[in-house]
């Protein structure tokens, strides 16, 4: 009778330790996935306040690559598509996370 309650707590002590990691585990996981969107969020805010500064105004959120073509100077426009290409990676990345 002792071998088998010794047995039994045993195998209860070792799924006890299995659903504590397993536990752990998932909060590590939520934990993970919150930083990622949290960076994520600051990429993204960073290169919406690039984008604006370059183009001078919030204009091309709603205009996207055509406003890039207004702007005179090669420069601004290899740094706003550089910007925007960013925010469009990111996009994708939250769009599977």
């Amino acid at each position: 009778m002792k071998k088998k309650r010794d047995f039994l707590s045993k195998v209860a002590l070792g799924e006890f330790c299995s659903i504590f990691v397993l536990y752990i585990t998932i909060l590590m996981s939520i934990s993970k996935s919150k930083n990622l969107e949290r960076k994520l969020n600051n990429i993204a805010q960073e290169a919406t306040n690039e984008l604006n500064n370059v183009c001078g105004s919030s204009l091309w959120e709603s205009l996207g690559f055509v406003f890039f073509d207004q702007l005179e100077d090669p420069e601004k426009i290899a740094k706003a598509n550089f910007y925007y290409g960013q925010l469009q990676i990111i996009n994708e990345i939250k769009f599977f996370v």
